[in-house]
Protein backbone atom coordinates (compact mmCIF):
# COMPACT_ATOMS: atom_id res chain seq x y z
CA UNK A 1 0.00 0.00 0.00
CA UNK A 2 0.88 4.03 -0.34
CA UNK A 3 1.62 6.38 2.22
CA UNK A 4 1.54 10.12 2.70
CA UNK A 5 2.66 11.41 -0.89
CA UNK A 6 2.75 8.36 -2.58
CA UNK A 7 5.14 7.23 -0.44
CA UNK A 8 5.49 3.15 -0.53
CA UNK A 9 4.47 1.74 2.55
CA UNK A 10 3.66 -2.05 3.18
CA UNK A 11 0.77 -3.33 5.26
CA UNK A 12 3.19 -5.53 6.81
CA UNK A 13 6.70 -5.48 7.34
CA UNK A 14 8.83 -7.27 4.76
CA UNK A 15 11.73 -8.23 7.23
CA UNK A 16 11.56 -9.40 10.85
CA UNK A 17 14.72 -9.34 13.15
CA UNK A 18 14.09 -12.43 15.93
CA UNK A 19 17.12 -11.58 18.97
CA UNK A 20 16.48 -15.17 19.27
CA UNK A 21 18.21 -15.24 22.83
CA UNK A 22 19.84 -12.72 25.58
CA UNK A 23 22.24 -15.17 25.85
CA UNK A 24 26.06 -14.16 24.79
CA UNK A 25 29.93 -14.72 24.87
CA UNK A 26 30.86 -11.38 24.51
CA UNK A 27 30.20 -8.21 26.68
CA UNK A 28 30.46 -5.76 23.54
CA UNK A 29 30.59 -1.77 24.62
CA UNK A 30 27.52 -1.42 21.71
CA UNK A 31 25.17 -3.89 22.84
CA UNK A 32 21.57 -2.95 21.79
CA UNK A 33 19.94 -5.37 23.26
CA UNK A 34 22.35 -5.72 26.70
CA UNK A 35 23.27 -9.12 26.03
CA UNK A 36 24.64 -11.44 28.74
CA UNK A 37 23.01 -14.39 30.48
CA UNK A 38 19.61 -16.21 29.00
CA UNK A 39 16.48 -14.71 30.19
CA UNK A 40 14.23 -17.28 32.43
CA UNK A 41 11.56 -16.03 30.07
CA UNK A 42 12.69 -17.03 26.75
CA UNK A 43 10.70 -18.67 23.71
CA UNK A 44 10.56 -22.14 23.93
CA UNK A 45 11.13 -24.40 20.74
CA UNK A 46 7.31 -24.72 20.16
CA UNK A 47 6.72 -20.99 20.41
CA UNK A 48 9.52 -19.90 18.48
CA UNK A 49 8.36 -22.51 15.77
CA UNK A 50 4.55 -20.72 16.14
CA UNK A 51 6.06 -17.01 15.80
CA UNK A 52 7.62 -17.96 12.40
CA UNK A 53 4.39 -19.44 11.30
CA UNK A 54 2.60 -16.20 12.44
CA UNK A 55 5.47 -13.99 10.32
CA UNK A 56 5.59 -15.78 7.67
CA UNK A 57 1.32 -15.84 7.54
CA UNK A 58 1.01 -12.15 8.08
CA UNK A 59 3.19 -11.54 4.73
CA UNK A 60 6.82 -10.80 5.91
CA UNK A 61 9.15 -12.61 3.72
CA UNK A 62 12.74 -12.44 5.57
CA UNK A 63 13.87 -13.55 9.06
CA UNK A 64 16.99 -12.23 10.20
CA UNK A 65 18.31 -14.20 13.49
CA UNK A 66 20.32 -12.79 16.01
CA UNK A 67 21.55 -11.94 19.78
CA UNK A 68 22.92 -12.22 21.74
CA UNK A 69 24.75 -15.08 20.30
CA UNK A 70 22.60 -17.40 18.15
CA UNK A 71 24.63 -19.81 17.61
CA UNK A 72 24.09 -20.32 21.45
CA UNK A 73 20.64 -21.60 20.76
CA UNK A 74 20.05 -25.03 21.01
CA UNK A 75 17.01 -25.72 18.68
CA UNK A 76 18.36 -22.84 16.41
CA UNK A 77 18.67 -25.13 13.02
CA UNK A 78 14.85 -26.37 14.29
CA UNK A 79 13.89 -23.27 14.18
CA UNK A 80 15.76 -21.84 10.92
CA UNK A 81 14.12 -25.12 8.86
CA UNK A 82 10.97 -24.57 9.95
CA UNK A 83 10.82 -20.87 9.09
CA UNK A 84 12.72 -22.19 5.59
CA UNK A 85 9.37 -24.59 5.39
CA UNK A 86 7.01 -21.91 5.66
CA UNK A 87 8.90 -19.90 2.55
CA UNK A 88 11.05 -17.62 4.76
CA UNK A 89 14.45 -16.20 3.75
CA UNK A 90 16.51 -16.67 6.89
CA UNK A 91 19.98 -15.01 7.90
CA UNK A 92 22.06 -15.44 11.16
CA UNK A 93 24.16 -12.94 12.49
CA UNK A 94 27.29 -14.23 14.75
CA UNK A 95 30.05 -12.50 16.58
CA UNK A 96 31.74 -15.19 14.98
CA UNK A 97 33.93 -16.51 18.12
CA UNK A 98 33.40 -19.69 18.48
CA UNK A 99 32.40 -21.00 15.10
CA UNK A 100 33.08 -24.97 14.43
CA UNK A 101 32.78 -26.88 10.85
CA UNK A 102 30.27 -29.32 12.47
CA UNK A 103 28.36 -25.75 13.31
CA UNK A 104 28.91 -24.38 9.51
CA UNK A 105 27.70 -27.95 7.91
CA UNK A 106 24.30 -27.62 9.92
CA UNK A 107 23.95 -24.39 9.02
CA UNK A 108 24.17 -25.28 5.14
CA UNK A 109 21.70 -28.29 5.24
CA UNK A 110 19.12 -26.23 7.72
CA UNK A 111 19.02 -24.16 4.45
CA UNK A 112 19.80 -20.92 5.79
CA UNK A 113 20.45 -18.11 2.98
CA UNK A 114 23.22 -15.75 4.43
CA UNK A 115 25.80 -16.44 7.41
CA UNK A 116 26.71 -12.63 8.68
CA UNK A 117 29.78 -12.09 10.71
CA UNK A 118 30.87 -8.81 12.58
CA UNK A 119 33.74 -7.00 12.24
CA UNK A 120 33.68 -3.93 13.48
CA UNK A 121 36.71 -1.78 12.24
CA UNK A 122 40.16 -3.54 12.24
CA UNK A 123 41.79 -5.44 14.86
CA UNK A 124 42.31 -2.87 17.19
CA UNK A 125 39.27 -1.42 17.00
CA UNK A 126 36.97 -4.32 16.60
CA UNK A 127 38.72 -6.24 19.74
CA UNK A 128 38.52 -2.87 21.78
CA UNK A 129 34.28 -2.44 20.85
CA UNK A 130 34.04 -6.52 21.56
CA UNK A 131 35.81 -5.82 24.62
CA UNK A 132 37.34 -9.51 23.66
CA UNK A 133 41.32 -9.24 22.44
CA UNK A 134 41.22 -11.70 19.38
CA UNK A 135 37.75 -11.50 18.69
CA UNK A 136 39.02 -10.07 15.66
CA UNK A 137 41.08 -13.17 14.49
CA UNK A 138 38.34 -15.83 15.39
CA UNK A 139 35.80 -13.52 13.53
CA UNK A 140 38.12 -13.98 10.28
CA UNK A 141 38.13 -17.43 10.77
CA UNK A 142 34.70 -17.68 11.26
CA UNK A 143 34.13 -15.97 8.08
CA UNK A 144 36.78 -17.92 6.10
CA UNK A 145 35.02 -21.25 7.16
CA UNK A 146 31.55 -19.68 6.42
CA UNK A 147 32.86 -19.08 2.91
CA UNK A 148 34.45 -22.78 2.10
CA UNK A 149 31.62 -24.63 3.33
CA UNK A 150 30.01 -22.84 0.24
CA UNK A 151 27.13 -20.39 2.79
CA UNK A 152 26.73 -16.67 1.27
CA UNK A 153 28.80 -14.73 3.84
CA UNK A 154 28.39 -11.50 4.73
CA UNK A 155 30.16 -8.84 7.03
CA UNK A 156 28.71 -6.24 9.25
CA UNK A 157 30.03 -3.29 10.42
CA UNK A 158 28.76 -0.87 13.16
CA UNK A 159 29.92 2.40 12.79
CA UNK A 160 31.24 4.56 15.74
CA UNK A 161 33.92 6.47 17.65
CA UNK A 162 36.53 3.81 17.39
CA UNK A 163 36.11 3.30 13.60
CA UNK A 164 34.87 5.52 11.21
CA UNK A 165 38.30 7.26 9.95
CA UNK A 166 39.09 3.41 8.70
CA UNK A 167 36.51 2.80 6.84
CA UNK A 168 38.55 2.63 3.36
CA UNK A 169 40.58 0.49 5.22
CA UNK A 170 38.15 -1.82 6.48
CA UNK A 171 36.53 -2.31 3.14
CA UNK A 172 39.84 -3.22 1.38
CA UNK A 173 40.65 -5.44 3.60
CA UNK A 174 36.50 -7.19 3.72
CA UNK A 175 36.70 -7.01 -0.23
CA UNK A 176 39.83 -9.43 -0.28
CA UNK A 177 37.94 -11.69 1.89
CA UNK A 178 35.73 -12.07 -0.88
CA UNK A 179 32.43 -11.98 1.25
CA UNK A 180 29.64 -11.20 -1.14
CA UNK A 181 28.28 -8.48 1.00
CA UNK A 182 29.40 -5.17 3.36
CA UNK A 183 26.77 -3.80 5.82
CA UNK A 184 27.45 -0.80 7.46
CA UNK A 185 24.94 -0.18 10.13
CA UNK A 186 24.36 2.91 12.15
CA UNK A 187 25.70 2.90 15.57
CA UNK A 188 22.54 4.16 17.70
CA UNK A 189 23.40 4.69 21.84
CA UNK A 190 21.11 2.04 23.41
CA UNK A 191 21.24 -1.16 25.69
CA UNK A 192 24.65 -0.74 26.41
CA UNK A 193 25.73 1.97 23.96
CA UNK A 194 26.70 4.94 25.27
CA UNK A 195 26.93 8.88 23.90
CA UNK A 196 30.90 8.31 24.20
CA UNK A 197 30.73 6.24 21.04
CA UNK A 198 28.50 8.49 19.06
CA UNK A 199 29.95 10.79 16.11
CA UNK A 200 29.32 14.36 16.05
CA UNK A 201 26.54 15.56 13.58
CA UNK A 202 28.99 16.88 11.00
CA UNK A 203 31.31 13.33 11.17
CA UNK A 204 28.31 11.20 9.87
CA UNK A 205 28.02 13.12 7.29
CA UNK A 206 31.32 12.67 6.21
CA UNK A 207 30.82 8.90 7.49
CA UNK A 208 27.84 8.64 5.06
CA UNK A 209 28.93 10.33 2.55
CA UNK A 210 32.18 8.16 2.08
CA UNK A 211 29.59 5.15 2.28
CA UNK A 212 28.69 6.43 -1.07
CA UNK A 213 31.69 6.79 -2.07
CA UNK A 214 32.74 3.10 -1.16
CA UNK A 215 29.77 2.04 -2.34
CA UNK A 216 30.38 3.27 -6.44
CA UNK A 217 34.12 2.66 -5.78
CA UNK A 218 33.94 -1.52 -5.47
CA UNK A 219 30.81 -1.46 -7.60
CA UNK A 220 31.08 -5.52 -9.41
CA UNK A 221 33.57 -6.26 -6.56
CA UNK A 222 32.02 -5.76 -3.11
CA UNK A 223 27.92 -4.86 -2.61
CA UNK A 224 27.83 -2.47 -0.01
CA UNK A 225 24.46 -1.51 1.87
CA UNK A 226 23.94 1.28 4.24
CA UNK A 227 20.97 1.26 6.11
CA UNK A 228 21.11 5.34 6.60
CA UNK A 229 17.94 7.15 6.25
CA UNK A 230 20.18 10.23 4.99
CA UNK A 231 21.51 8.23 1.88
CA UNK A 232 19.06 10.06 -0.08
CA UNK A 233 20.75 13.15 0.16
CA UNK A 234 23.88 11.41 -0.71
CA UNK A 235 23.17 8.52 -2.92
CA UNK A 236 21.40 9.54 -6.58
CA UNK A 237 20.75 6.28 -7.38
CA UNK A 238 18.07 5.72 -4.23
CA UNK A 239 16.33 8.93 -5.80
CA UNK A 240 14.98 6.64 -8.30
CA UNK A 241 14.05 3.85 -6.16
CA UNK A 242 10.39 4.01 -5.15
CA UNK A 243 10.84 2.04 -2.31
CA UNK A 244 13.03 3.58 -0.67
CA UNK A 245 11.81 5.32 1.75
CA UNK A 246 14.81 6.01 4.43
CA UNK A 247 13.84 5.00 7.98
CA UNK A 248 12.48 1.64 8.15
CA UNK A 249 10.85 1.33 11.84
CA UNK A 250 7.65 0.23 11.75
CA UNK A 251 7.39 0.23 8.28
CA UNK A 252 8.93 -2.44 6.45
CA UNK A 253 10.94 -3.56 9.29
CA UNK A 254 10.52 -4.48 12.94
CA UNK A 255 11.91 -7.23 15.10
CA UNK A 256 10.76 -9.66 17.99
CA UNK A 257 12.94 -9.73 21.58
CA UNK A 258 14.16 -13.76 23.01
CA UNK A 259 10.96 -13.16 25.11
CA UNK A 260 8.47 -12.76 22.35
CA UNK A 261 8.00 -8.63 22.68
CA UNK A 262 7.63 -7.21 19.50
CA UNK A 263 9.72 -3.85 18.89
CA UNK A 264 9.48 -1.46 15.40
CA UNK A 265 13.15 -2.05 15.36
CA UNK A 266 15.65 -3.77 16.67
CA UNK A 267 17.58 -0.40 17.74
CA UNK A 268 14.19 0.97 18.98
CA UNK A 269 13.20 -0.25 22.32
CA UNK A 270 8.82 1.07 22.78
CA UNK A 271 7.61 -2.58 23.38
CA UNK A 272 4.70 -2.88 21.02
CA UNK A 273 3.11 -6.01 22.82
CA UNK A 274 4.13 -10.02 23.09
CA UNK A 275 3.01 -12.52 21.14
CA UNK A 276 2.05 -14.60 23.35
CA UNK A 277 -0.77 -12.36 24.71
CA UNK A 278 -1.98 -11.46 21.34
CA UNK A 279 -1.00 -12.62 17.50
CA UNK A 280 1.69 -10.61 15.48
CA UNK A 281 -0.67 -9.71 12.95
CA UNK A 282 -3.24 -7.99 15.48
CA UNK A 283 -0.19 -6.49 17.79
CA UNK A 284 1.55 -4.69 13.95
CA UNK A 285 -2.00 -3.50 12.62
CA UNK A 286 -3.38 -1.78 15.87
CA UNK A 287 -0.09 -0.25 17.57
CA UNK A 288 -0.39 3.44 18.04
CA UNK A 289 3.24 3.66 17.98
CA UNK A 290 3.56 1.70 14.63
CA UNK A 291 1.04 3.92 13.28
CA UNK A 292 2.83 6.95 14.08
CA UNK A 293 5.95 5.59 12.29
CA UNK A 294 4.03 5.13 9.48
CA UNK A 295 2.88 8.86 9.56
CA UNK A 296 5.44 10.95 8.75
CA UNK A 297 2.82 14.25 8.78
CA UNK A 298 3.83 13.62 12.80
CA UNK A 299 7.39 14.44 12.55
CA UNK A 300 8.76 16.72 14.77
CA UNK A 301 11.36 20.22 14.29
CA UNK A 302 13.42 20.10 11.35
CA UNK A 303 11.98 16.72 10.05
CA UNK A 304 8.87 18.12 9.81
CA UNK A 305 9.80 20.58 7.94
CA UNK A 306 11.79 18.51 5.42
CA UNK A 307 10.44 18.07 1.80
CA UNK A 308 12.04 14.64 1.53
CA UNK A 309 11.05 13.13 4.98
CA UNK A 310 8.80 10.97 2.75
CA UNK A 311 11.53 9.00 1.54
CA UNK A 312 13.91 9.62 4.94
CA UNK A 313 11.68 10.38 7.79
CA UNK A 314 15.56 10.28 9.83
CA UNK A 315 16.31 7.13 12.24
CA UNK A 316 13.43 7.25 14.72
CA UNK A 317 15.81 5.30 17.11
CA UNK A 318 18.56 8.22 17.02
CA UNK A 319 15.51 10.64 17.83
CA UNK A 320 14.35 8.39 20.86
CA UNK A 321 17.76 7.57 22.35
CA UNK A 322 19.02 11.22 22.36
CA UNK A 323 15.49 12.89 23.40
CA UNK A 324 13.42 10.40 24.79
CA UNK A 325 10.48 11.20 22.36
CA UNK A 326 9.80 9.12 19.22
CA UNK A 327 8.99 11.66 16.44
CA UNK A 328 11.38 14.01 17.77
CA UNK A 329 13.69 15.40 14.21
CA UNK A 330 16.47 13.38 14.03
CA UNK A 331 19.56 15.52 15.70
CA UNK A 332 22.39 13.84 13.74
CA UNK A 333 21.04 15.48 10.39
CA UNK A 334 23.55 18.17 8.88
CA UNK A 335 20.32 18.78 6.36
CA UNK A 336 18.71 22.37 6.86
CA UNK A 337 14.77 23.56 5.62
CA UNK A 338 16.93 26.21 3.61
CA UNK A 339 18.68 24.11 1.68
CA UNK A 340 15.79 22.65 0.39
CA UNK A 341 16.17 23.55 -3.63
CA UNK A 342 19.53 21.17 -3.63
CA UNK A 343 17.60 18.10 -3.00
CA UNK A 344 13.91 18.99 -3.90
CA UNK A 345 14.04 16.87 -7.02
CA UNK A 346 13.89 13.98 -4.11
CA UNK A 347 10.72 15.06 -3.31
CA UNK A 348 9.17 14.89 -6.62
CA UNK A 349 10.96 11.09 -7.78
Amino acid sequence: MSGEGGRFRPAMPFHMVWLATDRCNARCAHCSSNSSVRSPDELGTTEACNLVEQLADAGVVDLAISGGEPLLRRDLFEVIEHARGHGLAVGVGSNGARLREETVRRLAASGVNRFQVSLDGLAESHDALRRWQGLFERAVRSVQLAQRAGLRTHVCCTINRLNWQTLTELTEYVAGLGVARLNFSRYVPTGRGTDALDLRPDEWRTAIELCQELRERYSGRLEIVTHLAQQILVDDGVRDLPGFIGCQAGVGQGAVTGNGTLLPCVLLPIPIGNFRQRPFRELWEKSPVIRALQDRDRLEGRCADCRVRARCGGCRAVSFAKTGRLMAEDPRCWHRPEEMPAVAACEAR
